[in-house]
């Protein structure tokens, strides 16, 4: 009986499957060894007491109820994780939108203030907080003598008497000093975003608005802002997750400390310290998985809602 032979246009796809999957091969074993793997394995270890050193022991899910009930850092940590999230990100959003309009502008040097805005984006974090860190020196810093200089000025001298805030060891100046980071370091990057945005804005909207006698306010409220809501949507997705994964500055502007007296202690700053200060390996790993979980609902919550107010027309 005569082999049934496969169908060339079947055998061509099927061989383009396979050279394409060839292709994708390195990629995939680098995210299945770097990415898959240690998601599985930090749940694994999530469900031990799990020391360096010693056996370990299988507990089920005793550490997530050690930390939902009798963990005081790690409710600290989240409680000035959030306080950080709320600041940074509206704010951030706020004047990256009101930069990207100016930048929008045909003023002289614009192409300049792009990428001068842009610089603080690409420029390593760990150089940004050490400068930052100068900035804030209670006596040397910038900061605080720029505000000495503004209150020293009318009409503000009349009525403010500034003294130097220490920002650094001061536990209430601790997450704003570190939102002040944040903001001025993806302020440049939203506002390029937002920028591609606006000059995707067909100009025959505007056209037909000032033909209807639309003042300015009407125009950016029912026209630019509607028309701008999926680059607002993709700022906020991301941003939100960054400011949660928040480390780097609190570990370089507190000298690897969480800040005076633990207010700056965020909950990647506490995995830290967690898995490798206390080295408790399970209780890291089910404070990461929480993490993981709060992100991922908040995502959902978001994406939930971007239905009522998000515009995708042309």
């Amino acid at each position: 009986m005569p082999k049934k032979r496969l169908d060339p246009k079947l055998r061509r796809r099927l061989g383009e499957n396979v050279e394409a999957y060839l292709y994708l091969l390195p990629v995939l074993l680098i995210l299945g060894m770097f990415t898959v793997f240690p998601l599985f394995r930090a749940f694994y270890i999530s469900l031990f007491r799990w020391p360096v050193v010693g056996e370990r022991e299988f507990i089920g899910f005793a550490n997530y109820l050690r930390l939902m009930t009798r963990d005081r850092d790690f409710w600290e940590a989240l409680r000035n994780t959030a306080y950080y999230v709320a600041g940074s990100v509206p704010i951030t959003l706020l004047l990256a939108t009101g930069v990207a309009v100016l930048l929008n502008a045909r003023l002289r040097g614009r192409v300049i203030a792009r990428s001068a805005f842009f610089i603080s984006y690409i420029t390593p974090v760990v150089a940004v907080s050490l400068v930052w860190r100068w900035i804030f020196h209670r006596f040397y810093g910038l900061l605080n003598y720029g505000l000495d200089w503004v209150t020293d000025r009318p009409p503000l001298a009349w009525w403010v008497s500034f003294s130097p805030i220490d920002w650094l060891n001061e536990p209430r100046f601790a997450i704003p000093a570190l939102i002040i980071i944040g903001v001025w370091q993806f302020v440049g990057f939203q506002a390029i975003i937002l920028l591609a945005g606006l000059q995707n804005i067909d100009r025959q909207y505007y056209d037909a608005a000032k033909v209807d006698g639309a003042n300015a306010w009407h125009v950016v409220r029912h026209i630019t802002v509607p028309l701008l809501t999926p680059q607002i949507f993709f700022l906020l997705i991301i941003s939100m997750i960054g400011a949660f994964q928040l480390f780097i500055p609190v570990f370089i502007l507190f000298v690897g400390g969480p800040g005076p007296g633990g207010a700056a202690r965020t909950i990647v700053f506490y995995i830290y310290e967690t898995a490798f200060y206390e080295f408790r390996m399970g209780l890291a790993s089910a404070a990461s998985y929480i993490l993981f979980a709060i992100i991922f609902v908040l995502t959902l919550i978001q994406f939930r809602f971007s239905r009522r107010w998000v515009f995708y027309g042309g």
